[in-house]
């Protein structure tokens, strides 16, 4: 099976299934692991996969996901970004749900050295929202909660952990697909540069 798509397309896929699978992290139905099936039923749809094939398809991406990082790309902005952010003298550090490659992957996307600190859920056993997670990157970052922000794209994952353990929220939303959070919101990592003060 072939299927031709736009990167912009695609990103509004994974952004659509990451949603999903949010509202369901919200609604308490489980571990990152066990929602990975939810989030590829819903991406792999949006991209073009027929119904009839979708079983086998996300099957296939499961496996292959198994054996290396499907997500190693990232947008050109993000580096210069992270650089300003880093010149200005800021700690960053990262806090993500996931199986333990974290890490590996920001490498293989050239991003690991605007960061300090990388906190995979799977090495430290508490996965977002659950505050102890934001709880200890404030302490590897060195200041209290309410001195350090979180930018994440899950409203239900990141906005409502981070605003329970005392941070600052904001939530990158590039197809403005939480019209009703209250919360700040920016469409592009740049955007960030307007709200560091």
């Amino acid at each position: 099976m072939n299927i031709e798509l736009s990167a912009d397309r695609f990103r509004r896929a994974q952004f659509l299934a990451m949603s999903r699978v949010a509202e369901l992290v919200a609604a308490g139905a489980g571990s990152t692991e066990k929602l990975k099936r939810d989030f590829y039923s819903t991406l792999l749809p949006e991209v073009g996969v027929a119904n009839a094939d979708l079983s086998g398809a996300v099957e296939c991406v499961l496996k292959l996901a198994e054996g290396e990082m499907l997500w190693r790309a990232t947008d050109e902005a993000n580096a210069s970004t992270l650089a300003a952010l880093k010149a200005r003298g800021l700690v960053l550090g990262v806090i993500s749900n996931s199986d333990g490659r974290i890490e590996s992957a920001f490498q293989q996307a050239g991003l690991t050295s605007y960061f300090d600190f990388f906190i995979d859920s799977f090495h430290v056993g508490v996965e977002k929202p659950d505050p102890r997670i934001f709880q200890l990157a404030v302490e590897r970052a060195g200041v209290t909660p309410d001195q350090a922000a979180h930018v994440g794209d899950l409203y239900w994952v990141d906005v409502v952990g981070a605003r329970n353990a005392g941070l600052l929220p904001i939530l990158y939303d590039p197809y403005n697909l939480n019209r009703e959070a209250h919360c700040f919101k920016i469409q592009a990592i740049d955007e960030l540069m307007g709200l560091v003060g």
